[in-house]
């Protein structure tokens, strides 16, 4: 009963996904205008060049920026879309008023079903971590981090994270198991083809190519040899389709549209040294990724505990990879990837984050569930308002479009409903009950009132620093100086993009309060179940030392 309702849950949050008919970018646009070109055995994207920026001039051509796996992978269902009419339903919704939804309808195959793929993912590797947590951390990935709105926007970010993630889940199998080249060989597919559509995954690739090596009874030479042999070799059949795309649109195995974009010529591909400065904005900024989804804090909480426990080399990889993310996007020129609620460029090491929750949700209930709610809470209100905000102070418009109930399209928007109250109920009905269900399918919680208090004072610390902190400490304006120095000059210009100086500070009590409501449910939850009885002082002892090898040893 437990696995249907955990399969449902995710089922919903993946609906609700569906159901949000996002406005269009240059980023989705580009990805669209190379799918139209494939589609039309050509590369160049001259005939479309004009609805987009993230585009380069090439020996004459203008060619999409975006590398080419999603679009590659996304043919045979635009095909397919093409035929069933897909083009003229598009045309003739009322979502858009006239724009092109062939991208929200390509998204339900690029984005959504990855994203639900996912979701999928995380929940069976956070049962290997903590039994009966797993749907908690999926649901809480999959509705308050930024995998929200990217799973409703035609970017590469969720396919290329879901096939990384992929790579990990394979990993681990065959680490539980007898020794499997051929699952290695999957893994290392998965790795090459993710790196074929969003190329700084080769991070992950080199994190995970030292996890295969750590299984001890095969460290022999002959072993590693096999092992990482297959691994490579995957890797290799996974990047031919990026391969032969550069070979026939530039005339070179190696050329990536990427390298001809100005500002991607400093340095390695745009990446120069890390900054203490940049680090610190990408996370606490107000639109930062602990600003936004704080409950990532408590993922690394969960990698500690996680490591505690024995999963050495698994606590390891997970920090590894966020460790070349962090380091990495602290380097880039535009940290925060242009108009968008988070700095997307981190979005593949969200699932790996995410895992530990579940140790750190059965650990510590209280600041678990109410950064959760926080998290959640944060992240609809800009996913359903305006998430491609492109600059820090901007983030003030989530409470006033929220407030004045003018959300994005919905199917609902679709068939005449607006884009007010009335058309926004399908995500709040799918994602509502998909949290409901996750509640229901996870195991009894203890929260004393302790564990109470606890959470509602971290609700009250996180929104104390979420208004005061970006703004006091300057990180916001750190932020506008990092957009100004990638060649935006109304970065600055407050008025321009309708800025203020505390920009969270009407989001933050809600959020808060969010929280506050959340412990309050999951209370009465407890309560509904039936208390859970305190073992005798001796067995509680003998459960404390045995879920902490430490404390036993």
């Amino acid at each position: 009963m437990s696995r249907r309702r955990t399969f449902l849950a995710l089922a919903l949050v993946a609906v609700a996904y569906a159901t949000l008919i996002q406005s269009f970018s240059w980023n989705q646009a580009s990805h669209y205008d190379l799918i139209r070109a494939l589609d039309s055995d050509g590369t160049t994207i001259d005939a479309n060049q004009q609805n987009t920026g993230d585009k380069v001039f090439y020996k004459g051509h203008f060619y999409s920026a975006r590398a080419p796996g999603l679009a590659l992978a996304s043919l045979p269902f635009y095909d397919a879309l093409k035929l069933a009419g897909g083009e003229s339903l598009a045309e003739e919704s009322e979502a858009q008023r006239g724009s092109d939804e062939m991208i929200y309808l390509i998204g339900l195959w690029a984005n959504v079903l990855p994203g639900l793929l996912l979701l999928v993912l995380v929940w069976r590797v956070s049962e290997r971590f903590e039994p009966g947590y797993g749907v908690a951390s999926a649901v809480v990935l999959g509705l308050g981090t930024m995998m929200l709105p990217l799973s409703t926007l035609l970017f590469s970010h969720v396919f290329s994270a879901f096939l990384g993630f992929a790579a990990f889940a394979l990993m681990l199998r065959e680490r539980d198991g007898p020794p499997s080249p051929m699952l290695l060989a999957l893994a290392g597919l998965a790795m090459g083809y993710a790196a074929s559509s969003e190329y700084p995954v080769f991070f992950v690739a080199a994190v995970l190519g030292l996890y295969l090596l750590s299984r001890r009874d095969a460290l022999n030479p002959l072993g590693v040899i096999r092992r990482a042999g297959a691994y490579i070799a995957g890797g290799l059949v996974g990047i031919v389709p990026l391969a032969l795309y550069n070979h026939y649109a530039f005339h070179s195995w190696t050329h990536l549209a990427y390298s001809d974009v100005p500002r991607q010529q400093k340095g390695f591909f745009g990446i120069g040294l890390p900054s203490l400065k940049v680090l610190i904005t990408l996370l606490f900024d107000s639109r930062g990724l602990l600003t936004i989804s704080p409950v990532l804090a408590m993922g690394a909480i969960g990698t500690v505990l996680l490591y505690r426990r024995g999963k050495r080399a698994e606590a390891l990889t997970i920090t590894g990879v966020c460790l070349c993310y962090v380091l990495y996007n602290s380097g880039y020129y535009l940290p925060f990837g242009g108009g968008f609620m988070g700095p997307r460029f981190m979005t593949t090491m969200l699932p790996f984050l995410a895992c530990p929750l579940a140790l750190a949700l059965k650990r510590y209930p209280g600041p678990t569930i109410a950064l959760a709610a926080i998290s959640i809470a944060t992240t609809v209100i800009a996913t359903i308002t305006h998430p491609l905000v492109g600059y820090e102070n901007e983030t003030v418009i989530w409470m006033r479009l929220f407030s004045k109930g003018s959300f994005q399209p919905t199917i609902g928007s679709a068939v005449g409903l607006g884009r007010s109250w009335g058309a926004i109920w399908p995500f709040f009905g799918a994602a509502g009950a998909g949290v409901a269900l996750a509640a229901w399918a996870t195991p009894r919680l203890r929260l004393p009132w302790r564990a109470l208090g606890l959470g509602a004072a971290v609700a009250l610390g996180w929104a104390i620093l979420a208004v005061l902190a970006p703004t006091v400490l300057g990180i916001d304006h750190q932020g506008l100086l990092s957009i100004l120095g990638a060649g935006d000059h109304t970065a600055l210009n407050l008025t321009l993009h309708d800025g203020t100086r505390y920009p969270l500070r009407t989001l933050a009590p809600v959020a808060a309060a969010a929280a506050l409501l959340a412990l309050a449910a999951m209370a009465l939850l407890r309560s509904a179940r039936g208390a859970s009885p305190r073992p005798p002082r001796g067995e509680q002892a003998d459960a404390e030392g045995a879920s902490h090898p430490a404390l036993s040893a």
